[in-house]
């Protein structure tokens, strides 16, 4: 399959030209003067016989390395010839964050990727990359996974993010996210931190794909039971589409949250914590402080609802209107 990366600039023409049952592995240029000169990995996996087409991907944001490590796992472990369909990786998007080592923003031009969906052509480094990832990739599949986690400075307790709707693409993203395996199901309605765009899965069932986002790991380590937490839910969610013949374990049905309220602070300080990713908390509950460099507390931080920390960050550090954690509220 040599000479085929140049190809590979829209509408999946490298599927086309696999010849069932292998798997092509390179760097291809991405749409846009911004991005020009800069390669990103792919792995498209084609099977034996014909199926979906499952679009996976990580490193929206470079430091959640569970996350990465998986799809690269994935690109050696899914084999071709008992593949139904085709499978399209990209381990790592946010390449410049990867490289240096940059939390939640792409360094070029300090923009959040996952609040950028669905891009613009015209725009800024991280708007035509995520323009070209939207479109090229996304927009092309049948069924779309982003794969995420927490941040260097973020402890997570594992969960899928689905938009709540009653569309089919909502309904389907909302299965398969159950059938992905982990401890939690979260459905929103609205983008969690609104901006000049919304999320990766809230721009694709908008536009009929059925996506959704799966988080497991964090703090900066390449912790492999998050990877495997990460790589099995793939699998099953494959093995659910009928994309693989084999058995996947199955896992008990998520808890359920229809609401995800995330905490700031009012002021700059030394951020204490007094809460865990997976805790329960409750309604006027204390789950931190900030404190002053004098030792004074500046700010208590309370729970304005009964819920599930899913993250919580963990950097003592925090500025003015800093992201504290954010819990999961079942309904």
């Amino acid at each position: 399959m040599s000479g085929t990366s140049a190809a590979y600039l829209s509408r999946f023409r490298l599927l086309g030209r696999l010849v069932p049952g292998t798997v092509w592995r390179g760097e291809i240029a991405l749409p846009g003067p911004a991005l020009s000169g800069e390669r990103w990995p792919v792995i498209a996996i084609a099977g034996a016989e014909p199926g979906p087409v499952l679009f996976v991907n990580a490193g929206i944001h470079g430091g959640e390395y569970p996350a990465i490590e998986a799809v690269i796992q994935l690109g050696r472990l899914i084999d071709p010839a008992r593949l139904r369909g085709t499978v399209v990786l990209m381990p790592v998007v946010n390449l410049p964050a990867f490289w240096q080592r940059t939390m939640f923003v792409c360094p070029v031009d300090g923009l959040n990727p996952n609040r950028m969906f669905p891009g613009n052509p015209a725009g800024s480094y991280t708007e035509q990359l995520v323009h070209a990832l939207f479109h090229e990739f996304i927009m092309l599949a049948d069924v779309a996974i982003d794969l995420h986690g927490g941040d260097i400075v973020e402890e997570l307790s594992p969960f899928v993010i689905c938009r709540r709707g009653t569309s089919d693409p909502d309904q389907r993203a909302q299965e398969l996210g159950a059938v992905f395996g982990l401890p939690t199901l979260v459905t929103i309605d609205a983008p969690v931190q609104p901006g000049r765009g919304t999320m990766s899965f809230l721009a694709a069932v908008e536009r009929g794909v059925p996506a959704f986002i799966a988080e497991a790991g964090g703090l900066g380590q390449l912790q492999h039971d998050a990877v495997t937490l990460l790589r099995s839910g793939v699998m099953r969610v494959m093995a659910h589409l009928g994309m693989l013949d084999a058995q996947v374990p199955s896992c008990p049905p998520p808890e359920r949250c229809t609401a995800f309220v995330w905490l700031y602070s009012e002021k700059a300080g030394m951020f204490y914590r007094e809460v865990r990713a997976g805790d329960w908390v409750s309604p006027g509950q204390r789950v931190g402080y900030l404190g002053s460099f004098f030792g004074e507390i500046e700010e208590e931080i309370t729970s304005p609802v009964a819920g599930r920390v899913l993250f919580v960050t963990t950097s003592p550090a925090v500025q003015v209107r800093g992201l504290l954690m954010g819990i999961g509220v079942p309904g």
